[in-house]
């Protein structure tokens, strides 16, 4: 993948620049436009105004304000609803980074799509991909001076 073409998705995914309207998040999440901004008002969400006072919520915040749905679905009070969503936010986060930091190509191993993870050890013999199999994802070791071509026929 192009260097800079990775640099500046992993950019504009860090920073969630990705917004909707209030009524866009709304219909997505089935939760009322009321509630949401009963619950910007108590901090539990956040959003920007965007042109003409409009709030604009990020991607992220859509995410958490499905999580604390899901958790008050559950029987959790709002206030531990909004924590764990939090909570579980932090996590969404750190895996992002963590694909970003990582992420090379897409390929193919084993005739099915792969995501090159670049270099697994510090020698630089072996690659890691995440290959995508209909009944789940399994992790392999390629050995980095296979050519790409031969990893169809494994």
């Amino acid at each position: 993948m192009d260097k800079e073409f990775k640099r500046k998705l992993a950019e504009i995914v860090k920073d969630n620049a990705w917004y909707m309207g209030l009524g866009d998040v709304s219909r997505a999440t089935g939760i009322s436009q009321t509630k949401l901004r009963y619950w910007e008002r108590k901090g539990y969400i956040t959003s920007k105004q965007g042109k003409n006072q409009n709030r604009k919520f990020s991607y992220s915040m859509l995410i958490k304000a499905y999580q604390i749905k899901l958790f008050l679905d559950q029987g959790y009070t709002l206030a531990v609803a909004a924590e764990k969503a939090a909570a579980k936010n932090n996590v969404l986060k750190l895996v992002r980074e963590i694909i970003f930091d990582r992420f090379e190509d897409v390929d193919t191993y084993d005739n099915h799509p792969a995501i090159n993870l670049g270099y697994f050890d510090e020698d630089k013999d072996k690659l890691l991909y995440a290959v995508v199999y209909d009944d789940g994802t399994q992790f392999k070791l390629v050995p980095a001076k296979i050519n790409k071509d031969d990893q169809d026929s494994k």
